[in-house]
């Protein structure tokens, strides 16, 4: 905890905060994450510093969400599938990771209504990622190492690490990088 109040401090420059703020944010951010994640939902596995607004709604049908180190959620997320997130993630407000197989239509003989469930898969998002505000994230796909998603994307299909992904449905834009050494040097100082 003292840890990464230092980082965060030491940080001041790149958020310009006073010290007394950051401290105070760190402070009443613990205490909305201890209701969160020990009182509301203790099944959430959680590996370090996490920050979840309390507009988040999660449900997951298996109680599977783990959550790596320094992972944010926006204002009023959706989470309705079981998520698996790595380090180091920005989600911005609205996103929605909601479950792809909810209902059988193919059923001949029986309404939407009384028909059975689907698979429920789990989605995975790797480390340093970010998805923008009000993308829709579909259960059971990947979203790769150092990926980008755009504000209002549809994300139906596993995504390429280091790349950037926009549109309905989501379709590869452009590396996040210029060029492969660009990447390369960012893997060496970023080492996953």
């Amino acid at each position: 905890m003292i840890n990464e109040l230092k980082e965060i401090i030491s940080h001041n420059t790149i958020v310009n905060s006073s010290k007394p703020v950051l401290i105070a944010r760190y402070f009443m951010n613990s205490f909305r994450s201890f209701i969160l994640l020990k009182l509301k939902y203790p099944w959430i596995k959680s590996s370090g510093f996490v920050r979840i607004p309390f507009s988040t709604k999660i449900w997951s049908p298996n109680k599977r969400i783990t959550l790596g180190n320094k992972v944010q959620f926006g204002q009023n997320c959706i989470v309705q599938c079981d998520l698996e997130i790595g380090n180091e993630v920005l989600i911005a407000g609205n996103v929605s990771f909601i479950g792809r197989n909810d209902h059988n239509y193919t059923i001949i003989g029986f309404s939407i209504w009384n028909s059975s469930r689907g698979a429920n898969l789990v989605t995975k998002i790797g480390n340093d990622c970010w998805i923008g505000h009000g993308a829709i994230v579909l259960a059971g796909v990947s979203i790769g190492d150092g990926s980008i998603i755009a504000a209002g994307s549809v994300v139906t299909t596993d995504i390429d690490p280091y790349y950037i992904y926009a549109g309905v449905p989501a379709k590869k834009i452009k590396p996040r990088f210029a060029t492969e050494s660009d990447l390369k040097k960012h893997l060496e100082l970023y080492p996953q």
